[in-house]
């Protein structure tokens, strides 16, 4: 496994989520098909959701294909009941049942009766995989193997056996039942997790989170009465059984609410309603009209297909390990095999087999085995960051963000950008009202250099020297085993900091990063893991890591990484040859590396239990003790059964049994490690020990049991361990995991290779380098004859070599800085190798931070995701007291480095001016800077006589899915005369450079809510160019989408309906400052102080007035006498404006 076996002592059964529904299709272009891989997927929220987001619009017919996995298979069960309930007719009129079904703990008659017949029909289909293809749900929902079904039916059985037991068994099972409900519930006065799924405007959430949640806990009921009616007492029996046993186990902090966008209630489309006069019925009430919505969509795209015809709509199920499940669909599609050799589990024998008539080669729509490996193509990943550390995603990482994206080949997109439009306010806000140390976080990682559109290789090779190579590998070991590093502990418990108990990994986990880097990797790879292996062998920083050094060996040779010297087969031969040890009597040869397998009787388990559970996640380790050695082996298996062995020497097997009722039966605990061979032949007299990791989590235990062992037993005793070829249950033509070289094979590289240059601590990439072979004749000609290469960027990304009038370009992984490009030239051997440092200090972005790419006649957005405007929910500006959460909200795009900065004309960062210039867009259209709303804004350079861009908002809206306002805007690239802009806009100034990175911020903006298809003779497609232009008095977007879908705007803005063919829709969002990268700023104080959203002075143009937005010369306009920038028409303008102005009015530095 590649992850450490934890002892499963008190856990918890989640069976709804805990965070709001998000769209997992809104980085992908709208035509292309969605493959997805949902892994821990939970409950169906995101499924619900995102099925509801794409049932309009042009991606209504986008083919949506999900693939589930979760260990708890009681996860799995329960949703396979709400997706056929949606499938039967009539499935809408049971929406209220199938509420009550999925959410609450005790149920009417009418909602038990649905639930058990519901379970009873799928008991009937659910024979084999055979018949669940064949019968009515088979062509829409699929299990990846027949053991997920096996898993199924049996919870189905007991949920059935519930409502057919006696009735003292169905007393005594109602009695249990509402006793552990009782003690699950939280013991704490106020809990008030559920306020996060409000948003920006959770504030507002605090007391109707708590309040909720104590009815939900007290009635079992999703209500905002505190008692529960009379007729509502079956206990749910899905709720009952889980990987916990057949108890009632849900976690503590478990709430309905949370699954929903609470905001939509709290901000609502019409009226002057304050959020603190919403009641908890109001929440409850959206809660279930969203649930409602979202099966709706469900019902309807099943309902609409026809079940011989290919679906728009699959998933598929899979009860198993994450990651073991991710190892298995890359061996099955690189081998073409159904059969693979990694456990469906840990504690679990069985290993992965797909369902043939769906993973087979031979079947015509094969399930996939990849996602989406495009340019859009998105990895989530959601987790609790740690609110301790200045850079906790590089803590998580175990490395420098920019080196590991380097590494791995994916970096967060908003890392690059430096921007989010998903916004974290609610966390910051629980942040700041409890003592909380965790801030849920949730990144959308693509593949690195994706942003550049000349790239066509998305594996863009890297080059890097072998002695940085291997530096940098150190560094990630000695980060991934921190916790073996004692000083670093006593450290941190002289600052009172708190180290985390959970261990996530051991040294194959290492050994596995270590494979994806040699694929990616172009250097010499022996070279390299000599030099890691000698630190690793000097290293004295983690006091017990060298206990694990024939562990890493082993690991290292079983995935084909590296072998040691003294791991060769020769080595181990000759050594056997001489050495004779009385366990290897009948081997006949010696394999390089062995599988030790150690039993644990249960009566000497079974007293240990209460302190392992109490100890909370202990890691469990396999250790080979002898007289002088003592080596770890933490890559080990486990299993509850029995174990029968046939054979004798290098020819014995064993066969494990799986006892179905695990730590609750009688059967011994059966555990498995692979070990160098050479480790049982050099040492006499070894025992084989079962323990646990020291970690700070286990001192407890370890004042009971000093040397953490759980048994322990002599190498020779057949009674207990056994020595093996192959692993238990492997029969001779099954896959081994000692043969699975996959990862080993090099990567196919195209085009020229970036050497990439560290700093002298190997942690941070300082510089690419790439040699430019020169082959063309004029650029030949120009080199020899003494031409001087120019370097020109052409992108973030990009770069361009211009000799005489030919250029070449040349993508990078990550941003660079062409204007210190360092050249060396060797004109004889035709070759110009160019040295470019990377551009990734914070606030130095380009105007090109919002690429547009195309991919496949469609185009993708990188770091702008898609919103589906018409169904984000407008929220009403009518009372502005009930906006109290817009200037919190919009303050978030700045960071504190960025609010430190003096509010002058231009700041020097192109981002930091666009953030404000949309702070001072949001603050106009909520009327909340000067009361009213403008009709609309003009956007201009300063010094510039054209207006290069005008756009209209005609809602604020609330895209739930990301916590953030939106702004429903109309652009129209126009340069119309002063006079007309004087009666209805509000003007917008900037510097040369901010206008130039709005251009293709609108072609982005208009992207993202596109509902339209590109035209065959669009300019974009045409022209080759996005954007079409860089100039103020030419469009920047196509035209494709002028004109259309406009009768919200006519209706908003009649006086503009000549506008109408003109303007194309768009959306506007804010730009979040990244809170894992730098600190956002004092949230606190700006709630306090409400502080209205103000026009600042980056935003001023020299020849408009600042307060009525007059045109003329600049002579004509007065300047402000103190800061020497700001202009008026008039004294009455001045005075008019003073009340902002004086906020930011600065007068020049001497």
């Amino acid at each position: 496994m590649a992850h450490p076996v934890l002892w499963r002592g008190k856990t918890f059964f989640y069976p709804i989520g805990n965070t709001s529904a998000v769209c997992l299709t809104q980085d992908l272009c709208p035509s292309e098909k969605a493959d997805v891989l949902l892994l821990g997927c939970g409950d169906p929220r995101h499924i619900l959701y995102t099925v509801y987001t794409n049932s309009t619009g042009s991606q209504a017919s986008r083919k949506l294909d999900f693939t589930c996995c979760d260990l708890e298979s009681a996860v799995i069960a329960r949703n396979v009941i709400l997706f056929t309930l949606l499938a039967d007719e009539g499935a809408v009129q049971k929406v209220p049942q199938i509420w009550n079904i999925f959410f609450h703990f005790y149920l009417d008659k009418a909602s038990h009766d649905l639930l058990i017949s519901q379970c009873r029909k799928l008991l009937e289909l659910s024979g084999d995989l055979d018949s669940w293809n064949s019968g009515p749900y088979g062509h829409f929902l699929r299990m990846c193997t027949s053991g997920t079904l096996v898993e199924l039916q049996r919870l189905w059985q007991l949920y059935v056996k519930t409502a057919t037991c006696s009735p003292s068994e169905a007393k005594v099972f109602e009695s249990a039942y509402a006793a552990d409900v009782k003690a699950s519930k939280a013991k704490i006065e106020f809990v008030f997790t559920a306020s996060r799924a409000a948003g920006p405007l959770s504030m507002y959430a605090f007391k109707m989170a708590g309040d909720h949640y104590d009815i939900y806990w007290e009635t079992g009921m999703c209500s905002a009465v505190s008692k529960r009616p009379l007729e509502v007492s079956y206990p749910n029996p899905t709720l009952a059984y889980s990987m916990v046993g057949d108890k009632f186990a849900v976690h503590y902090g478990t709430d309905t609410l949370s699954c929903f966008h609470l905001a939509e209630a709290l901000a609502p489309a019409a009226g002057t309603h304050h959020p603190e006069q919403v009641t908890l019925r109001e929440i409850v009430n959206v809660c279930k009209t969203q649930f409602s919505r979202w099966c709706t969509s469900i019902s309807n795209i099943l309902d609409s297909q026809n079940p011989s015809s290919p679906s728009l709509l699959i998933i598929r199920c899979f009860v198993g390990d994450a990651l073991s499940l991710c190892q298995a669909l890359g061996y099955s599609r690189t081998t073409k095999s159904t059969s693979t050799p990694f456990p469906v589990a840990p504690w679990k024998i069985p290993c992965i087999t797909f369902d043939p008539n769906a993973y087979g080669t031979s079947t015509q729509s094969p399930a996939p085995t990849t996602f989406n490996r495009t340019p859009s193509a998105t990895l989530y990943t959601e987790g609790l960051a740690s609110g301790g550390p200045e850079d906790p995603l590089a803590e998580q990482l175990c490395g420098d963000i920019a080196t590991m994206g380097l590494l791995l080949g994916l970096i967060p997109a908003c890392f690059v950008s430096q921007f989010t439009n998903r916004s974290n306010m609610h966390e910051h806000i629980v942040y700041l009202t409890q003592d909380a140390t965790q801030k849920h976080d949730r990144l959308a990682w693509k593949l690195i250099g994706g942003a550049e559109k000349l790239l066509t290789d998305l594996d863009c090779p890297i080059d890097i020297a072998p002695e940085q190579l291997a530096g940098i590998l150190f560094n990630i070991y000695l980060d991934m085993f921190s916790h073996e590093n004692v000083v670093r502990r006593l450290a941190m418990v002289k600052q009172s900091k708190k180290m985390s108990g959970i261990i996530h990994y051991h040294r194959r986990s290492f050994v596995e990063i270590l494979g994806v880097v040699k694929r990616r990797v172009i250097t010499d790879w022996d070279s390299t893991m000599n030099m890691l292996h000698g630190k690793i062998q000097n290293d004295r920083t983690l006091m017990v890591g060298m206990n694990f050094y024939q562990d890493l060996c082993c690991q290292l040779h079983l995935l084909g990484v590296f072998d040691v010297d003294w791991l060769s087969l020769q080595k181990v031969q000759e050594v056997h040859r001489v050495e004779r040890p009385f366990i290897f009597r009948d081997w006949k040869t010696l394999p390089q590396t062995l599988c030790v397998v150690l039993v644990v009787p249960r009566d000497c388990l079974q007293p240990l239990l209460p302190d392992l559970d109490e100890t909370g996640t202990p890691v469990l380790q396999c250790d080979l003790k002898g007289v002088e050695t003592h080596n770890t082996f933490s890559a080990i298996n486990t299993i509850f059964g029995t174990i029968t062995t046939s054979g004798q020497g290098d020819s014995k097997t064993a066969a494990i049994k799986e006892d179905a009722t695990g730590r609750y039966g009688t059967s011994p605990l059966v555990v498995w490690f692979w070990v160098p061979s050479i480790v049982l032949v050099n040492e006499r007299r070894l025992s084989v020990v079962l323990s646990v990791l020291s970690t700070s989590a286990t001192c407890t235990l370890a004042k009971k049991r000093l040397d953490l062992s759980i048994f322990r037993a002599d190498l020779g005793d057949e009674q207990f361990v056994h020595i093996l070829r192959q692993r238990p249950n492997a029969s001779p033509e099954s896959p081994e995991e000692k043969n699975l070289h996959i990862g080993s094979r090099p990567m196919k590289t195209s085009g020229a290779c970036t050497f990439v240059t560290l700093d002298e601590e190997c942690k941070t990439p300082l510089s690419f380098t790439i040699r430019v072979d020169i082959v063309e004749s004029e650029m030949k000609a120009s080199l020899t004859g003494g031409a001087t290469p120019i370097v020109n960027q052409v992108s973030m990304h990009s770069i361009a070599i211009v000799l005489g009038d030919k250029s070449l370009k040349f993508p990078f992984p990550l941003p660079v800085d062409a204007k210190n490009a360092k050249l060396r030239i060797a004109r004889k051997s035709l070759y110009i190798e160019i040295v470019l440092p990377l551009k990734l200090v914070l606030g130095e972005t380009d105007s090109d931070m919002f690429p547009v790419i195309p991919h496949g006649g469609d185009l993708a957005l990188w770091n702008m995701y898609r919103v589906n405007l018409d169904q984000c929910i407008p929220f009403s500006i009518a009372n502005k007291k009930a906006l109290g959460w817009v200037n919190p909200h919009a303050s978030l795009m700045m960071s504190d480095r960025e609010r430190r900065i003096p509010r002058g004309l231009t700041t020097g960062s192109t981002l930091l001016d666009i953030k404000r210039s949309l702070h001072f867009i949001f603050g106009q259209a909520s009327g909340l800077a000067e009361g009213k709303p403008p009709l609309g804004f003009a956007l201009q350079a300063n010094d510039e006589s054209e207006i290069f861009v005008m756009f209209f908002i005609t809602d604020l809206r609330l895209d739930v899915g990301s916590h953030t306002m939106v702004a429903d805007a109309w652009v129209m690239p126009s340069s119309p005369s002063f006079e007309k802009v004087e009666a209805f806009s509000k003007m917008v100034g900037m510097g040369v450079e901010e206008r130039k990175a709005w251009m293709p911020l609108l072609v982005a903006a208009t992207e993202r809510c596109r509902t339209w298809e590109h035209k065959t003779n669009c300019e974009y497609r045409m022209q080759s160019a996005i954007p079409l232009t860089l100039e103020s008095d030419e469009s920047p977007i196509c035209s494709c989408g002028a004109g259309v879908g406009t009768e919200s705007f006519v209706k908003k803005y009649p006086i503009l309906q000549p506008l109408a063919p003109c303007v194309t829709r768009a959306v506007i969002s804010p730009l979040f400052a990244l809170s894992y990268i730098e600190k956002i700023g004092n949230l606190e104080d700006v709630i306090a102080s409400n502080a209205p959203l103000t026009p600042v002075l980056a935003t001023v143009v020299h020849n408009i007035c600042a307060a009525c937005g007059k045109g003329g010369a600049s002579g004509s306009l007065s300047i402000c006498s103190r800061c020497k920038v700001v202009r008026y028409c008039s004294q009455g303008c001045q005075r008019e404006d003073w009340k902002g102005h004086k906020k930011s009015c600065v007068a020049p530095s001497s």
